[in-house]
């Protein structure tokens, strides 16, 4: 299985990517296929809201020649994509942000009998690290699990880390989080067929 991995920290070594490699590591183990991508130092901007992607069915339509393309392109090439993200204000990172939005440009008909994505099916999961409590950062993945629905993606997994301040202070239990992370996400995507 191929899976696309999306850090959207922008810190490369705080405590999301410390839990992602943990996640990635066993994915490898287990002998898939990853690819990284640390969207932070990508340059993405902002959907445009043209509409212009909508008219595309079959491929990215958009109008903005960025980073944003590439990442599009590999999140279809993938089976599972992970987002991964600290949780800022109650929601992902800017930088993930973007490039979510920017998703637009997988679907066209929204919403009608006709809608289609360039990424249904594909297992989506979402690892997020916060400082405070789950109920205080569950925002972020209300807004994930409606994203997933919209791209008609198939949630395969979701873990919250929190009350984690530096990387250097999480124990050892909390970076085996990530291992059985990597795990629910196999068995998801697998029993499904991703």
């Amino acid at each position: 299985m191929n899976i696309l991995t999306l850090l959207g920290s922008p810190r490369a070594r705080g405590n999301t990517a410390t839990i992602l490699e943990k996640a990635e590591s066993e994915f490898r183990e287990q002998g898939h296929r990853v690819r990284r991508i640390h969207v932070a130092r990508k340059m993405i901007g902002g959907c445009l809201g043209c509409g212009a992607c909508r008219k595309v069915p079959d491929r990215i339509g958009c109008v903005q020649h960025d980073d944003a393309i590439e990442t599009l392109e590999c999140m279809i090439e993938a089976d599972t994509i992970v987002f991964a993200t600290p949780v800022y204000y109650w929601g992902m990172t800017a930088q993930l942000k973007a490039l979510v939005d920017r998703t637009n440009a997988l679907i066209t008909r929204y919403g009608e009998p006709e809608q289609n994505s360039l990424v249904r099916g594909k297992g989506f999961a979402l690892l997020a690290t916060g400082g405070g409590i789950y109920e205080n950062n569950e925002l972020v993945f209300t807004a994930f699990r409606k994203t997933a629905k919209a791209l008609q993606a198939r949630l395969v997994g979701e873990l919250h880390i929190g009350e984690c301040r530096e990387p250097g202070d999480m124990t050892a239990e909390t970076k085996a989080r990530g291992t059985e992370f990597a795990r629910r996400v196999l068995e998801q995507a697998l029993t499904a067929g991703a």
